[in-house]
């Protein structure tokens, strides 16, 4: 019943409209809404606090964080003994969902959506040459890439890769323009109306990765050589 109860709190809180950083109604409120008494909910509201969704302030009402898999992972990380074969795991994960998922997305990329992820492509290079962080723009163009499939789980667990990524790797990343520019080939492909091409573009792109992350042990047995 516990169980059910926090389950049921947060989806009547997000089909309220609350978004985040908007204050919850109070505990007397939410339990006239879903019909059980104070302590109940109090309990159930600790529970999602626990998880990240609400936080308590004092002297305030809670405050409403919402629900993402991004902030989900990040704590995971926080947990697990080695960051490096937990980000190798989640990358090759990332692999196999992208290439396996971009024949299906390139008949639904606009001309606008192309160009778009040929713009953040040519950002890319631009920074690495500078020595510039592009996890930013990385992260836009592979969510670019599969947002015409309009799924939140994958959009999602693109999201918290990069969460991941960097809560694990801080700022000890090796910039490579020649890495960076392999997104410009993706798109080139696609425009060209090669399917085939494309996803070889982006395979080969995945195993380039380890050059810009040399201190994760990519290429275990049984893995991806990215």
């Amino acid at each position: 019943m516990s169980d059910a109860l926090y389950r049921r709190l947060a989806q009547h809180l997000q089909s309220s409209g609350v978004q985040v950083g908007d204050p919850l109604p109070t505990e007397a409120e939410l339990g006239a809404q879903l019909e059980v008494g104070r302590q109940r909910i109090r309990e159930a509201l600790s529970v999602l606090e626990a998880f990240g969704i609400v936080v308590a302030r004092q002297g305030a009402r809670r405050v409403w964080l919402g629900i993402r898999a991004a902030d989900f992972a990040t704590r995971w990380v926080g947990f697990v003994t080695d960051r490096d074969v937990a980000t190798r795991e989640l990358l090759e994960v990332r692999h196999a969902l992208e290439t396996s998922l971009l024949p299906t997305v390139i008949p639904r990329l606009t001309v606008e959506d192309l160009a778009r992820l040929r713009a953040l492509s040519e950002e890319m290079v631009q920074r690495a040459v500078r020595g510039e962080s592009f996890a930013e723009q990385d992260e836009q163009f592979h969510r670019g890439l599969l947002a015409p499939m309009q799924n939140a789980v994958v959009d999602e667990f693109l999201h918290s890769f990069w969460a991941v990524f960097s809560s694990a790797k801080g700022e000890n990343v090796e910039e490579d323009p020649a890495i960076a520019a392999m997104h410009g080939r993706i798109i080139e492909a696609i425009e060209a109306g090669d399917a085939r091409r494309a996803v070889h573009e982006l395979d080969a792109h995945f195993y380039g990765v380890r050059n810009r992350y040399p201190d994760i042990a990519f290429g275990v047995p049984g893995g991806f050589a990215v």
